[in-house]
């Protein structure tokens, strides 16, 4: 009887052990911060298959969008299959150049940086946010197939990471970037809805970052200040020149005074 009671208690005890190693482990997993990826990285690996196009449906009414398509905003999607049986984040950067495969599509910026979960064994889909950075080209739709590249220039990429501060997804945006990457000026930004006001912002946006552009060209202090000490020098000049003629004229008046007594008292 007692062997048995041991016997029992013994599994019973095995039995705790076991679950609750089970238990701190899954308790690991699930505290456990899945892996990070660059997304090309990830790729290269073989990790998964993915479709990444504009979002833009032209079969379907939009109320509101920009003109000639979705140029902004969360106007790229992605579409995410998974190779392997774990949970990893895939990292896209803000400033990412996405490359049309057709190049009569504008290349897009990634004006904001996502973090996209790689389900083990499923696939995912989403919209991320991103900019057109070739004005003359056509916009991105569904049917526009897109690869990730590299990051942009510099001044691209500052661009990119301002917007994404400062929340800065719309067509002030949109017409900063193009003043930078297409040299856009006023009368073109007015045929993608420009005004005066929102202009202004554009401006405001490209002189916080030193990015000059025909919408904000840097203002020739050099020549201003020339033109100042010119206009400095002629002051002098006659004003020096009107000091000696008074103090010339004084000597003569007094010299023929002089004389005058003179000859009176001889």
């Amino acid at each position: 009887m007692k062997n048995k009671l041991k016997s029992k208690l013994k599994i019973l005890l095995t039995v705790i052990a076991v679950s609750t190693t089970l238990l701190s482990f899954g308790q690991d997993q699930q505290n456990k911060k899945p892996t990070v990826l660059p997304i090309n990285k990830a790729i290269d690996k073989g990790l998964l298959e993915l479709k990444i196009s504009g979002a833009s449906d032209p079969r379907i009414f939009h109320e509101v969008v920009d003109r000639d398509g979705v140029h902004f905003g969360k106007c790229m999607a992605i579409i995410l299959k998974s190779n392997i049986d774990s949970l990893v984040l895939l990292k896209i950067d803000c400033g990412t150049e996405l490359i049309p495969f057709d190049t009569t599509f504008q290349t897009m910026i990634v004006t904001k940086s996502v973090e996209l979960p790689l389900y083990p064994n499923q696939t995912y889909a989403t919209r991320f946010y991103a900019m057109c950075g070739e004005i003359h080209d056509d916009p991105p739709y569904i049917e526009s197939k897109y690869k990730v590249g590299e990051l942009s220039d510099s001044n691209t990429v500052k661009l990119a990471q301002y917007f994404e501060k400062n929340f800065i997804q719309n067509m002030i945006g949109q017409h900063a970037l193009w003043a930078y990457t297409d040299e856009a000026d006023v009368k073109e930004l007015e045929k993608y809805g420009a005004d005066s006001l929102t202009l202004a912002l554009t401006q405001n946006i490209l002189n916080d970052l030193s990015i000059k552009t025909t919408l904000n060209p840097e203002k020739q202090k050099e020549e201003v200040l020339t033109a100042n000490n010119i206009e400095v020098n002629k002051f002098l000049i006659y004003g020096s020149g009107g000091l000696v003629l008074l103090l010339l004229s004084t000597t003569i008046y007094l010299l023929v005074r002089q004389r005058r007594n003179d000859e009176i008292n001889t």
